[in-house]
C-alpha cells in the first residue's frame, strides 16, 4: 500500500515538473495533425506515411533510412492502414519535437534558472532566419523572392518528417560530444555511438558533418592516444549504418540510375554566387553579429570550432554534392544545413545565457548581450510568424 502511494506521488510530482513539456506535446500534436490532415496542405508528411505503407507492402521495411518508417508500421501493428499510419507519424514527430524541447531544457538548467531554461528550449523550437528579401518585395526589391524558405539556410522546418524525428538524437549526441571534449568517458562514448547510429538510421544528414568535425576536435583535445581511437568507434558504427543505407537505396532491387556526384567547379562561377551569396548573407546575419560581438570570448572554445566546422561542411556538401537519376532534385544532401544551423543558434543562445549569468560582475559585454538577445528575440518572433504563415497559407515555402 505504501509502495502504491509512493508511486502515485512520484507520478504526480513528475507530471507537475513536466507540465511545460506536456503543453509542448499537446501543441505539437495540434500543429502536426493540422499539417498532416488539412486539405491541400503542402507538406512531406503524407508522402512519408505513404512511404511507410509502400515499405510494408514491398517487404522492404529494413532498407534505406528505415527506422522512422519501421516505427510507424510497428505502432500500427503492421496493419498497412494508411489513416492509422498518418496518426502514428504525427505522434512520432510530436514526441520527437517534445524530446528535443526536454533535452534542451535540461541542458540549459546547467547554466541558468529553470524558467530561463524553459524559455530557451521553447525559443529553439521555432527560431528562424529573417527572410529579408521576402519582406522587401512589397517595396519593389527582389520581386522574385516569393517565399520565406527556399534558398535560405534555416534552423527549423515543419514539413519534413525524417529531419524532425532525427533532431533529438542529433542534439543529444552533440551535447554528449561537447562533454567528451572536456573529459573522456567510455560510457559516454557508448551513448554517443547509440545516438549517432539511431540518427543515421532515421536520416544520415547529421552524420555527414559530425564525422568530419568530431575527430578534428577530439584529436585537438587529446592527441593520438587511446581515448582518441576509442572515440572513432561511434564514427565507424555510424559509417556502417550509412554504408548499409547507401547500398539499399542505390542498389536494392537493381540500380535505377540514382547516384551521387561531386561537382566543385560551380563554386568558381559567377552564376552560382549570384544565386547563393545574398541568401547566405541573410541567413547567417545572426551568427555574424554574434561573432562580431563575442569573437574574443569564443575563439578559444572547442565547442565553437566544432559548430563552425560542421556548418562549413554542411554548406560545402550542399553546394558540391548532388544526387543523380530519379532522386535528383529531392534535396537529400541539403538537410544537414538545417541541423547545423540549429546547433549554431543553440550555441549562440547558450553563450548568451552563460554570459548573462556568469559575467554580471565583470562589467563587460552588457550592450553586447542586449544587442544579441534582441536579435535572437526577433528571430524567434520570425519563427512564430513563419509557422503561422505555413498554417494559414498551407505552404511551407
Amino acid at each position: 500500500m505504501n509502495y502504491s502511494v509512493d508511486m502515485n506521488n512520484i507520478i504526480k510530482q513528475t507530471l507537475r515538473q513536466n507540465i511545460d513539456a506536456i503543453g509542448v506535446f499537446a501543441f505539437m500534436l495540434c500543429v502536426f495533425s493540422y499539417i498532416m490532415f488539412a486539405a491541400n496542405m503542402e507538406s512531406d508528411l503524407p508522402a512519408h506515411a505513404n512511404i511507410a505503407k509502400d515499405m510494408l507492402e514491398t517487404n522492404s521495411l529494413l532498407t534505406a533510412n528505415f527506422l522512422m518508417y519501421f516505427l510507424v508500421n510497428l505502432l500500427t501493428l503492421f496493419s498497412g492502414h494508411l489513416g492509422s499510419m498518418r496518426i502514428a507519424l504525427v505522434l512520432l514527430i510530436s514526441l520527437a519535437n517534445t524530446a528535443k524541447y526536454i533535452i534542451v531544457r535540461e541542458a540549459f538548467k546547467q547554466w541558468t534558472s529553470t524558467t530561463k531554461a524553459k524559455l530557451a528550449a521553447a525559443a529553439l523550437l521555432v527560431v528562424y532566419v529573417i527572410p529579408l528579401m521576402y519582406f522587401l518585395k512589397p517595396l519593389g526589391f527582389f520581386p522574385s523572392a516569393n517565399n520565406m524558405y527556399l534558398g535560405y539556410y534555416v534552423p527549423n522546418v515543419w514539413h519534413n518528417s525524417t529531419i524532425l524525428c532525427m533532431m533529438p538524437f542529433a542534439v543529444a549526441c552533440y551535447l554528449l560530444s561537447v562533454k567528451q571534449f572536456e573529459e573522456y568517458s567510455d560510457l559516454r562514448n557508448l551513448y554517443i555511438t547509440i545516438l549517432l547510429a539511431i540518427s543515421v538510421l532515421i536520416k544520415p544528414s547529421f552524420y555527414f558533418v559530425y564525422v568530419i568535425a568530431y575527430p578534428i576536435i577530439i584529436i585537438n583535445r587529446y592527441g593520438f592516444v587511446k581515448e582518441t581511437f576509442r572515440s572513432i568507434i561511434p564514427l565507424l558504427i555510424g559509417g556502417i549504418c550509412l554504408t548499409y543505407e547507401y547500398m539499399t537505396i542505390y542498389y536494392h532491387g537493381g540500380n535505377d540510375g540514382s547516384g551521387v556526384v561531386i561537382d566543385i567547379m560551380q563554386l568558381f562561377t559567377l552564376n552560382f554566387w549570384k544565386s547563393h551569396a545574398l541568401y547566405l548573407a541573410v541567413s547567417i546575419l545572426l551568427p555574424i553579429l554574434f561573432l562580431c560581438l563575442y569573437a574574443r570570448t569564443v575563439y578559444k572554445d572547442r565547442e565553437f570550432w566544432f559548430v563552425l566546422i560542421m556548418l562549413i561542411c554542411a554548406l560545402g556538401i550542399y553546394w558540391c554534392c548532388q544526387e543523380t537519376g530519379p532522386r535528383a532534385g529531392h534535396g537529400n544532401l541539403g538537410w544537414q544545413v538545417i541541423a547545423t544551423m540549429w546547433l549554431t543558434y543553440f550555441y549562440i543562445l547558450k553563450n548568451i545565457t552563460v554570459g548573462c549569468e556568469g559575467w554580471k560582475s565583470q562589467n563587460r559585454g552588457g550592450y553586447s548581450h542586449r544587442i544579441i538577445l534582441t536579435a535572437l528575440f526577433l528571430h524567434t518572433i520570425m519563427g512564430i510568424i513563419y509557422l503561422a504563415k505555413f498554417i494559414l497559407t498551407n505552404s511551407f515555402r
